[in-house]
Order: C-alpha cells, then structure tokens, then sequence
C-alpha cells in the first residue's frame, strides 16, 4: 500500500493529478482547491464542486437579494451592474484557476478599493485575480463612464456580501456560494460558455421577473 503523498500517514486511495501520486480522501477533501492547486478537470474536484454549487448556490442567492434590496429601491442600477460584472470576472476566473479561497476575493476586492479611492495610492499590480478584476472593470468602465462614488459602492457592497457569506471554518464557502448563483440565476450569454475569455455583462433573474 502507498501512503498518502500529501499527509504521509493514512493510505493513499486516489489518483492525485496535481501531486502526481495518491492521496487519502481526507486530505483530498480537505484542501483541494486550498492548498492543492487541483486542475479544473480533476474528477474529484468536479463532482464536489458541482455538490458544493448547488448545496450554497441559492442560499447566497437569497441573501444577495436581501443586500442589495436598498440598491435597487434606490434606482442605483449602474452599481447593480458593477456589482454583476464583479461576480461575472470572479466567476470567469474560477473557471480556469481551481486554487482560490475567500480571502483571495477579499484581497483583490480591497485591491479595487484602493485603486478607486480618492487618496493616490501607487500600487501598480495586485494578485492575479485583482489584477484580473480591475482590467475588467477598467473596461467597463471605459465603455460606459461611471462615478468613483458608484464603482466603489459596487465594491463595497461585494466586500459586504462576501464577510456575511464567509465562514472561517469552510474557506472556498463563499467561491461555492458565489458560482452556484451565477451558474443557475444569470443569464449568462452563450458564447461566454465557449469562450471563458469573452467579457460580457449578464442579465440577472431579479425579484418579480
């Protein structure tokens, strides 16, 4: 018998592609996705995802409609829509990347804010997800020209979704909420299933419609 090649102390059970050996379920379960850069077509890491998505899909789902209630009585569409296309971004890059917690999309959603903010601050790359994020935004925002008060409320209130999600315990939670919500409740366009690098804004299934 093989020992796990992550723990090296229970038996190795499962073919590994990111470690190139055997890994003992535990250990699998434990930090795919944390600590072990899993590849997406990872079998393993495909089905507990899909079970994850859809076990915290619409439970995020609820609790973004309840944050963001305020936004739309308000008639801040324009936030709204960063608020997607952040979600959009985050989505896309969790496609190709299986390595991601939490703290990773809170580090590149504070790495928009201090782009955003109204003090210079030199800070020229972030993470390769804030780096990602704030070419999309840029974008954006170059297409349709919006305030720095509205592109910083759209990330805050992402920041603010994301601490309530969050749970210490189970770091991918608020990943697995956030996917399983883009993938049943927007309108995502075709093309962007065949092409993960297409930029597009989806729709999004709103209250009474």
């Amino acid at each position: 018998m093989s020992l796990c090649i992550y723990c090296q102390q229970r038996t190795g059970k499962r073919a590994c592609p990111a470690l190139g050996g055997l890994i003992c379920p535990v250990c699998c379960g434990q930090h795919r996705g944390v600590e072990i850069n899993c590849p997406v077509s990872c079998k393993y890491f495909k089905t507990h995802e899909s079970y994850q998505r859809a076990r915290l899909g619409e439970e995020f789902h609820l609790l973004w409609i309840k944050e963001t209630e305020s936004l739309y009585k308000a008639n801040k569409e324009r936030v709204l829509d960063l608020i997607v296309l952040l979600e959009m971004l985050i989505y896309r890059f969790y496609r190709e990347h299986a390595l991601g917690t939490e703290t990773d999309v809170a580090e590149a959603l504070e790495f928009l804010k201090r782009r955003l903010g109204t003090i210079a601050i030199i800070e020229t790359t972030g993470t390769a997800l804030g780096t990602h994020l704030w070419k999309g935004l840029e974008e954006r925002l170059q297409q349709e020209p919006l305030s720095q008060t509205e592109a910083l409320e759209a990330v805050e209130k992402s920041l603010q979704i994301l601490q309530i999600f969050s749970d210490a315990a189970q770091p991918r939670r608020y990943l697995h909420g956030l996917l399983g919500h883009v993938e049943r409740h927007f309108k995502l366009p075709p093309e962007l299933k065949e092409s993960p690098q297409l930029i597009a804004t989806p729709q999004i299934i709103t209250p009474g419609s």
